[in-house]
């Protein structure tokens, strides 16, 4: 039977340390494999954009990068490929942080030999593996598919079309089901209520508690039109069947399509409201989230009269609470600039673009939270 090839790219600028690790490597492995040595970041990067893999070697002090912003960008670039960091004594401390952020294993210059180099990378490779694999089986069960079917046929399939108001809203899971929710609920008197929601934790329990969720705003907004009265009832339900296990938080807006009033409720979960004079209104959470204590109380926020050019958001922790690959996250006033540099556009222009930003921002490392945004804008004037 024929061994499988490994190929293994070294990024490494000092030419002494290139040969003890071919010589080590030589003395050592006992398969077929195949070294690819560069000297420079860039170099590795085009490298890992062209070709595969199995393993690298890197060297976090080279010519055109330093430290451990060497080894987030080479990690973005070879996305679920397994990193030995090589370090010297001095740069220990930024191996250990490289482990931190990802990398299977690190090794110290002038302290390694061949026993110790073949078993990392062996190692590395494995777990590498092992963690693909896993990750595969989880997200593609069959379970898991046929509840991400279900679940997405849970959310709004468009937006509705509104004269007067550019409606858009999307949600990005970052695994086969969900957490987060929204929704557009139509409501008695020409009214729409608007829902934003994020169910803490990932998985299955989440996933259907926000369906519960969802079935019980729906419900109740057959029979209330207090957004206030609608959530401190829903709380009710949804404490006495999570206990300690899960919480929500959530906002509902409920928007006169007539005269253009907005009032919202909202239980642990922020919005904006962007006026087109350029100012910048919170919407604050005016209650705990839902389900944590039976005996909330949720009421209605102040509300609002809009006008031609306002614009109206909600949005998730996914968004705020992205990491970049050092570990900075996208925060509130980055996301608040975006949508006031964006705010002209088209809603669904707005939404794309917030998406687009965040897997710039993370350089394209997997999604850790979901992601949800709704965007409601104001073009015409008022009717009543």
């Amino acid at each position: 039977m024929e061994i499988s090839r490994i190929r293994i790219l070294l990024v490494e600028d000092d030419p002494d340390d290139v040969w003890i690790t071919r010589n080590l490597l030589s003395d050592r492995w006992d398969g077929p494999y195949e070294l690819i040595h560069v000297e420079l970041l860039s170099a590795a990067i085009e490298l890992c954009r062209e070709q595969e893999f199995d393993v690298i070697l890197l060297d976090l002090g080279l010519p055109d990068s330093q430290g451990l912003e060497t080894f987030f960008a080479v990690s973005a670039e070879a996305t679920e490929k397994p990193i030995v960091v090589l370090s010297g004594l001095k740069d220990e401390s930024a191996a250990i942080k490289a482990v931190q952020a990802g990398a299977q294993d690190y090794l110290v210059k002038g302290q390694m030999d061949d026993h110790l180099l073949v078993r990392s990378i062996r190692y590395a490779i494995e777990r590498s593996r092992r963690d693909t694999a896993e990750r595969a089986l989880r997200d593609t069960s069959e379970e898991f598919r046929m509840a991400g079917e279900i679940q997405q046929r849970l959310y709004p399939i468009e937006a509705p079309r509104v004269e007067g108001f550019d409606i858009a809203g999307t949600l990005h899971p970052a695994k086969a089901t969900a957490g987060d929710y929204f929704d557009y609920i139509p409501m008695s008197g020409d009214r729409l209520g608007v829902v934003v929601g994020d169910v803490s934790s990932h998985g299955m329990g989440p996933a259907l508690l926000m369906s519960e969720t969802r079935a019980c705003l729906r419900t109740l907004s057959l029979s209330f039109d207090d957004v206030g009265e609608i959530l401190t009832r829903a709380n009710r339900v949804l404490a006495a069947d999570t206990g300690d296990f899960h919480f929500v938080t959530l906002a509902m807006m409920r928007l006169d399509l007539t005269t253009r009033a907005m009032t919202y409720a909202s239980a642990g979960q922020r919005g904006y409201l962007f006026r087109a004079d350029g100012t910048v209104i919170t919407l604050d959470s005016t209650a705990l989230p839902l389900g944590v204590r039976e005996d909330t109380v949720v009421p209605a926020g102040p509300g609002f009269q809009l006008g031609q050019g306002d614009l109206v958001t909600f949005f998730t922790d996914g968004v705020v609470e992205a990491e970049s690959p050092g570990r900075v996250r996208f925060g509130y006033p980055r996301a608040i600039e975006l949508i006031r540099s964006e705010r002209h556009e088209p809603a669904e222009k707005i939404v794309e673009a917030m998406h687009a930003e965040l897997k710039t921002f993370c350089r394209n490392m997997p999604q850790r939270d979901d992601v949800t945004m709704v965007v409601i804008k104001v073009e015409g004037e008022s009717k009543g």
